[in-house]
């Protein structure tokens, strides 16, 4: 199969940080080619790695993130006796990950502009939203450590909104 796009169609399809990750490895390699934004072939194994072949392009960034969120939230969770929880400081970082798909040096169409500020004014909603759940603190191997209801931090995520 023979996969050829333009870096641009890695941003819009939410996967820069992983394509500068694991294929370019260095953030000034991935802004040159960012910039240049020249059409280039993809080896299936690169798309692979990097989700494309599963995803499809849309400007709605806020229903990706729900997705994105929904599915660390079912893969981080962790069974504590009759409750799934889920480490505060991870998801705090991955809603803060989430942004790195989307680069500072890239100069998004007019769509893509208005969804990614409806997408921070979201993500900034929800970062308020989450700072009130309630924390239950647990020692596990002597350490002590914060977690939220994991249930509750999807109860959060609006997907009627955008």
């Amino acid at each position: 199969m023979k996969i050829i796009l333009c870096a641009e169609d890695i941003v819009k399809r939410c996967l820069w940080d992983s394509y500068t990750y694991y294929i370019v490895g260095s953030d000034k390699e991935a802004e040159k080619i960012l910039k240049e934004n020249k059409e280039f072939e993809l080896s299936e194994r690169d798309a692979i790695v990097l989700g494309l072949l599963k995803v499809m392009e849309t400007d709605n960034l806020v229903h990706r993130f729900n997705d994105y969120m929904v599915h660390f939230l079912t893969i981080k969770s962790i069974k504590e006796k009759d409750e799934v929880l889920v480490r505060k400081r991870s998801v705090e970082i991955a809603i803060e990950k989430f942004l790195d798909k989307f680069p500072d040096y890239w100069v998004p169409p007019a769509n893509y502009a208005n969804a990614l500020k409806d997408l921070i004014s979201y993500i900034d909603a929800l970062k308020e939203k989450i700072e009130k759940l309630e924390i239950l603190t647990l020692t596990i191997q002597n350490i002590t450590q914060e977690f939220y209801y994991s249930n509750s931090a999807k109860k959060l995520l609006n997907f009627n909104v955008y």
